[in-house]
């Protein structure tokens, strides 16, 4: 079970996220996260990760997510890679490996297995000794979601995985995410596009500072609940669909 009790986080003197409660099983679901800009999406991954610090306590099965570190995947928005870092796929992606076998140590045949598969998979076989420089958005998203897939995972965070690629690239990731839904595991998307939330999820959270809506996607969907999310900024109702 992931549970979120009073998160609130501030940044400067703007407060960005007002009393977030969350009660969401962990049994194989993917659940979008969605809202205006601005509304504090990316924030609220940022801040059960550890990397903003918030008020009030984020679980994983009763142990704070703080010292679960290792059991939780976060894949970040592309604009905070450096591209300019001297690196190839195939290093990206293996690197991937090293919360488990740690840094400099010998890599193992079931590695080595793992790293094959996935660039076979996501489609970087002939892609595996270019420099990420050279890539382009579509293919570094399918590095990083490589990368992320390279050991195994309960809960992944997921920050806009599908801005600026290629269809292609986004039904190949797409495929990959819904593999890991069937094997148990929780998904939380940030994502902008409100004509795929039916497609990619099974509910969806509305976030504009606070909860709007969280249930059912094409409950979400439904006028009365973007109208609360995108068009009433000041109306702080949190709404929610029995689970």
């Amino acid at each position: 079970m992931l549970k979120i009790n009073n998160l609130n986080l501030t940044l400067g003197n703007k407060h960005v996220l007002d009393d977030i409660n969350l009660e969401i099983p962990v049994k194989g679901e993917i659940i979008g996260i969605m809202g205006p800009n601005g509304a504090g999406k990316s924030s609220l991954l940022k801040s059960l990760i550890g990397e903003f610090k918030s008020t009030g306590s984020a679980n994983l099965h009763n142990i704070a997510m703080q010292q679960t570190l290792k059991t939780i995947t976060y894949i970040p928005q592309k604009a905070h890679i450096d591209l300019d870092f001297p690196i190839k796929v195939e290093d990206v992606v293996l690197s991937g490996a090293y919360k488990d076998i740690g840094w400099f140590k010998f890599i193992t045949p079931k590695t080595r297995s793992r790293l094959n598969q996935l660039l076979q998979t996501l489609e970087l076989e002939d892609l595996r000794n270019r420099q990420i420089s050279a890539l382009s958005g579509g293919q570094l998203q399918r590095v990083l979601v490589a990368r992320a897939l390279m050991t195994e995972s309960t809960l992944y965070l997921l920050d806009e995985p599908f801005v600026g690629i290629d269809f292609h690239s986004e039904q190949i990731i797409m495929s990959q995410l819904r593999a890991l839904k069937k094997a148990g595991k929780l998904l939380l998307i940030v994502h902008h596009d409100l004509s795929k939330a039916e497609e990619y999820f099974d509910r969806v959270i509305l976030l504009n500072k606070t909860i709007r809506f969280f249930g059912e996607s094409h409950v979400a969907m439904q006028p009365e609940y973007l109208n609360r999310t995108f068009l009433n900024p000041t109306n702080q109702q949190q709404s929610s669909e029995s689970a």
